[in-house]
């Protein structure tokens, strides 16, 4: 197993494995980490932002060697992502449930094949006993 800890790797982060394996052994300490800095215990929370800290380092290291100072990185890429998360809470942004706007445009239901039927027979009887549309039975 590749020592993340060690320092003299010279493998880079766009490297899918060193990435899993960086998560496989750091993630639950990012995670217990965000944890002791929400202002309330909230499992999901931390996972989320977990996983957000995951994928800044993704996103900002990739091509670059992540080295012997990985916790280090991890734990400053989860404050910004907490404090990221608390910043854009305090500034107004909520989550918006769309529930309403999706009702108000759907589809009407579609009726029973039964109801269909008797819809069209009793369409076709009144057809075919009206004597003023020429129709004869």
């Amino acid at each position: 197993m590749l020592d993340v800890t060690a320092g003299h790797s010279t493998a880079s982060s766009a490297d899918p494995d060193r990435l899993s394996e960086v998560f496989a052994l750091h993630s639950g300490r990012v995670q217990r980490f965000i944890l002791n800095r929400l202002d309330r215990p909230d499992w999901h929370l931390a996972e989320d932002l977990t996983s957000e800290t995951f994928l800044r380092l993704v996103r900002s290291y990739s091509g670059r060697p992540v080295d012997g100072r990985v916790v280090g990185l991890l734990k400053t890429l989860a404050r910004h992502t907490v404090t990221d998360h608390y910043r854009r809470h305090s500034a107004g942004e909520r989550a918006t449930d769309f529930g309403d706007w999706f009702e108000a445009r759907r589809l009407p239901a579609t009726p029973a094949a039964e109801e269909c039927a008797v819809e069209r027979m009793t369409a076709l009887a009144a057809l075919t006993a009206s004597p003023a549309l020429g129709v004869a039975a």
